[in-house]
């Protein structure tokens, strides 16, 4: 059967959601709400569902987080709030991720007037991009009364949730519907606008800025044969896809290199893509997997042959194309550093896979840009304070772009641009708190 790229995943029934609410036992020091990066009351919102106020229920999550359909889909709720519902006395935890995604559903499609009366300011702020810390910081300006420009260099809002993740795993439909919400508090967008200078931002009438730009610079594994046409960079790949899977060309042998959610998607989006054998080669052992266990269990149900513990050694080449890749077993010289430099290859334990074209999706790193210039950065990468802010008074950051210890994730991102929004706010008040 040919894979689509409709959703794999339905939206539980208002029955099922009820049933499943039901289940809930409504701990008294809930567990599950320390699961949440961005804060929702999760206690609160299922035992709304419960009673089947699903009004009630979209306005408790939306107060910490203004992409609750999005993140109802894409967050991994394994590791986060459903792992500590694991912890109570249910044999299986509540599917919190699904009752987000239901409510968020029932809301969007109630056709209610969902803009809430804002008394408005005259400040100005600008966000630059339009991803998950960028709409999410946006909005939170904008619900307390500020006025918000987002400056995004693409065509269309949304940074990855729009470009990055496949439409089988994120309806596009549902990243319009919450942009949509998001423009009805007011916040306006000049898309196709490019910003190099902070300074002229400054110096334009906007008194705060937050960059949420994310990452824009490929990795590539840097072994022989990486210029060979059919050769990929895995977001580019994505990208592709997300625009027009109908005009993507990628051979009927496909060989991904990479072990995390851009790898996994790079695979099955290329079974959708016409590819008829995909071949996924990574160092880490399947309990290492950065990828999150659904999408590792996706890509294993739709045929992917995942080979673990490989190091790729070169792409093989014929007449100037891919042909295919040789690989090697490793191990660990230090358990638990999943590096190149800490591998050991294993002599005689040579793989070579047959392939039309190898798909690099082994992560990304910061993009030098001139926006960036005066800041303290690590790495590439922005450096902030507790507050969000970086080292220019008045610029705050957050997102992939930002130094961090947390997982980027996309509900991390979300949460970082509230926190951010609520710090511009305070700056705005008293600026001399921030001094």
């Amino acid at each position: 059967m040919k894979l689509s790229f409709k959703e794999t995943k339905p939206v539980m029934t208002q029955t099922q959601a009820v049933l499943e609410a039901s289940r809930c036992l409504l701990c008294e020091d809930a567990p599950c709400n320390k699961g949440c990066p961005a804060g929702i009351d999760v206690k609160k919102f299922i035992r709304a569902i419960k009673f089947e106020n699903f009004r009630h229920s979209m306005d408790l999550i939306k107060e910490n987080n203004i992409l609750p359909g999005v993140c109802g889909i894409v967050c991994p709720r394994e590791v986060l709030c459903e792992k500590e519902c694991s912890n109570t006395e249910l044999s299986t935890p509540i599917k919190i991720g699904d009752l987000q995604r239901f409510v968020a559903e029932k809301e969007y499609t109630a056709k209610h007037k969902l803009s809430p009366t804002i008394k408005k300011n005259k400040t100005k702020v600008v966000v630059i991009g339009s991803g998950p810390a960028g709409l999410s910081c946006a909005a939170e300006l904008a619900t307390r009364g500020f006025e918000v420009t987002i400056f995004e260099r693409r065509e269309r809002l949304g940074g990855v949730l729009t470009y990055g993740i496949p439409a089988y795993r994120l309806p596009k439909r549902v990243v319009k519907q919450e942009i949509n919400y998001i423009k009805k508090l007011g916040v306006k967008a000049r898309k196709g606008t490019v910003v190099d200078s902070l300074d002229d931002v400054l110096n334009s009438g906007f008194r705060a800025v937050f960059i949420g730009v994310g990452l824009g610079k490929p990795m590539f594994c840097g072994i022989p044969g990486e210029k060979l046409k059919g050769v990929v960079e895995g977001v580019k790949f994505l990208e592709e896809v997300n625009e027009n899977p109908k005009k993507v060309v990628i051979g009927e042998r496909v060989i991904v290199i990479g072990g995390g959610s851009v790898a996994m998607d790079c695979a099955c989006s290329a079974l959708r893509v016409g590819a008829r054998h995909v071949d996924l080669v990574c160092l880490e052992a399947p309990n290492e997997l950065p990828a999150f266990r659904e999408e590792i269990e996706r890509a294993q149900n739709e045929g992917i042959n995942i080979h673990t513990r490989f190091m790729p050694l070169r792409i093989i080449g014929k007449d100037g194309k891919v042909a295919g890749l040789k690989a090697i077993k490793i191990d660990w010289k230090i358990p638990g550093r999943f590096l190149p430099d800490n591998a050991v290859k294993i002599k005689g334990s040579n793989l070579t896979l047959v392939g039309d074209a190898v798909i690099e999706a082994i992560g990304q790193a910061p993009e030098p840009s001139l926006l960036f210039k005066g800041l303290k950065t690590r790495r590439g990468y922005l450096v902030v304070n507790k507050d969000m802010m970086t080292s220019k008074k008045g610029v705050f950051a957050g997102g992939d772009i930002i130094i961090s210890k947390e997982g980027r994730t996309v509900v991390q991102s979300v949460a970082e641009g509230k926190k951010a929004g609520e710090a511009i706010a305070a700056y705005l008040k008293n600026s001399s708190k921030f001094k």
